[in-house]
């Protein structure tokens, strides 16, 4: 899905990623570890297609409409949760009929099904990263890329994000520090330096 070798983006003279290697198979969960500052964002861009200036390769087995990007702050549309997970449904695919029973097995994987015709701005942060998380895996994208999804989740909300990316056959990468890493999200580790 992934092949990358000698990727390197800099900025302003300065080099603020750099990868020599890194592959990663269909269907896989890889955990992109490092401390601030050493580039997994701009990774995660660079993958997203979002940052297309950078040195060496990076071949991505997938259309940019496959690809999910949830951002670290991710942004929820005024209006329901039910509206806001089903977003992509319908600018996918137009009108779905079935997209309430999709939705709502969705939202009763991160636990907000008796949530869903509530308006997203009365949720708490973890609530709003679930269902911001519900929404980009309702499509079942080829890729999804997350940038620090477990912020603001208890470990209720961790256990159901780790049974959501069991459920799909997405290649799944995500990016934490090493000190708040959940180890249950992910298969393999890859950790990048400063």
């Amino acid at each position: 899905m992934i092949d990358i070798s000698n990727l390197r983006v800099s900025k302003n003279g300065r080099t603020i990623c750099s990868v020599p290697r890194l592959k990663v198979a269909s269907g896989e969960r890889l955990a992109i570890l490092g401390a601030n500052g050493s580039g997994k964002t701009t990774l995660l861009k660079v993958l997203a297609r979002l940052e297309s200036e950078f040195e060496g390769d990076c071949g991505v087995n997938a259309a940019k409409k496959d690809c999910v990007y949830v951002h670290q702050s991710p942004y929820l549309f005024r209006g329901t949760v039910l509206f806001n997970v089903t977003y992509g449904l319908h600018q996918r695919n137009g009108n779905l009929d079935n997209y309430e029973n999709l939705a709502l097995d969705w939202l009763g994987r991160f636990g907000l099904k008796d949530r869903m015709k509530e308006r997203v701005s009365h949720l708490s942060g973890g609530e709003r990263r679930r269902v911001a998380l519900a929404r980009a895996m309702i499509v079942q994208p080829k890729l999804l890329l997350l940038d620090e999804p477990h912020t603001d989740l208890d470990e209720v909300g961790i256990e159901c994000l780790a049974t959501a990316i069991d459920a799909l056959k997405s290649t799944t990468i995500l990016i934490a520090t090493p000190t708040k890493f959940p180890g249950v999200l992910a298969q393999k580790i890859f950790e990048l330096k400063s």
